[in-house]
């Protein structure tokens, strides 16, 4: 593989929620064409669009890439990944490699989803059934929302996790997710209200688990030569680490529920990939489909040991500008998650906070952050490393 440095040169992204009346390509659309803008280069330098999509294999949405493309009149080789709720993270990993290998020099990386076209929520989850062990679990009646609340139950045993630490993730994120702009929910809600919500998978509650919704981000990265030669560039946001891992489908073939190896093996990876360690990371963007999956985010990703996680949160180590800052941008909870935009907007927010373009949830004198997109019950998982150092490494 080559040595070549890979930047993000410029980002796009739409607000997220539901948008009935906007057709999925005109989303990816608006998305690529900001990232452009934003980039200051010419579209014809781009020469190639990978893009994750998690219904992207529906009728309804199985050509939105090629649409896209045509829409911004962009002649480009197209390549859609597949990592269910991770395709963003996976699409844009892909793209690394391929800039990362010196065979191509500007990638447009797109995540996008339009999720409000199925109204009937027995179809997302019949979807989301492919993100894990479709005999084994899917068609014996589990769901995303049993299995995490199995997740939970083992990790409150081992732990003595209790439903007050779970409770204050989303409210944490609730709360930073008020100050982003495009977060499908900006208002806060209040530890009581978590507590006190009506049980759907015991000890899962009502309001616990993020919402599935409509939109679409994107991202331009480039290698260090094709940067030296455009002097227009001005956004320069290095990846110094990028890493995938995988781990058993089924949750009962796996060594612990307490912890997801995957996870562990790819922050790993890209810890290596940048030569840093958690405590070099200034704030991190993690998977918070439900509670317990930030919990297991902070543990696995070295921020705090086995089983403090929830202490961690109750005790604010991992509100904006504490200890370390997790998901400044309310994560998946209130932000939304249109699942193939998701790990793309992750790493939109790290991009800002360390350009210092995040406004009231900017975090102080950011160096390095990170991401952690999650498919299914982390079966596969994608870890990024990026900092605002251009020259570090």
């Amino acid at each position: 593989m080559s040595n070549s440095d890979v930047f993000i040169i410029g980002y796009g992204i739409t607000k997220f929620g539901e948008q009935y009346s906007t057709k999925p390509s005109s989303s990816a659309t608006k998305a690529i064409t900001s990232a452009i803008q934003n980039s200051k280069i010419s579209k014809d330098s781009i020469q190639a669009l990978y893009f994750g999509s998690l219904l992207s294999n529906s009728n309804l949405q199985s050509f939105i890439g090629a649409e896209a493309a045509r829409e911004c009149n962009l002649d480009v080789t197209i390549s859609k990944i597949d990592l269910g709720n991770a395709s963003g993270a996976g699409a844009f990993h892909q793209a690394y490699l391929a800039v990362k290998s010196g065979l191509l020099d500007c990638i447009v990386v797109l995540g996008t989803e339009k999720t409000s076209d199925y109204v009937d929520s027995s179809t997302i989850e019949e979807i989301l059934g492919g993100t894990i062990d479709y005999q084994w679990e899917f068609e014996q009646g589990a769901t995303l929302t049993s299995l995490y609340a199995w997740l939970t139950q083992a990790h409150m045993k081992e732990y003595k996790t209790t439903l007050e630490q779970l409770a204050s993730v989303p409210v944490k994120n609730h709360k930073n997710g008020v100050n982003n702009p495009i977060a499908q929910y900006r208002r806060e809600i209040s530890l009581e209200r978590f507590l006190n919500a009506k049980r759907i998978s015991d000890p899962i509650g009502r309001f616990d688990p993020a919402t599935h919704c409509d939109g679409s981000a994107a991202v331009i990265i480039a290698s260090k030569e094709f940067v030296r030669k455009h002097s227009e560039i001005e956004l320069k946001t290095k990846v110094v680490g990028s890493a995938q891992a995988s781990d058993k489908l089924a949750l009962h073939h796996r060594k612990t529920l307490t912890s997801l190896s995957a996870t562990k093996a790819a922050a790993k990876k890209a810890y290596s990939m940048a030569k840093k360690s958690p405590e070099d990371i200034s704030l991190a963007e993690v998977h918070d489909s439900f509670p317990i999956g930030e919990i297991l985010a902070i543990e696995d990703l070295g921020f705090f040991p086995k089983g403090e996680g929830g202490h961690a949160t109750t005790e604010g180590k991992t509100q904006t500008n504490s200890e370390i800052s997790v998901n400044t941008s309310g994560g998946l909870k209130a932000r939304g998650d249109p699942f193939g935009a998701t790990g793309i907007a992750q790493i939109i927010e790290i991009v800002q906070q360390l350009n210092g373009e995040a406004d009231k949830r900017q975090v102080d004198e950011a160096k390095f952050g990170l991401t952690q997109n999650v498919m299914g019950t982390g079966a596969n998982v994608v870890v990024n490393i990026f900092s605002n150092m251009e020259d570090d490494n």
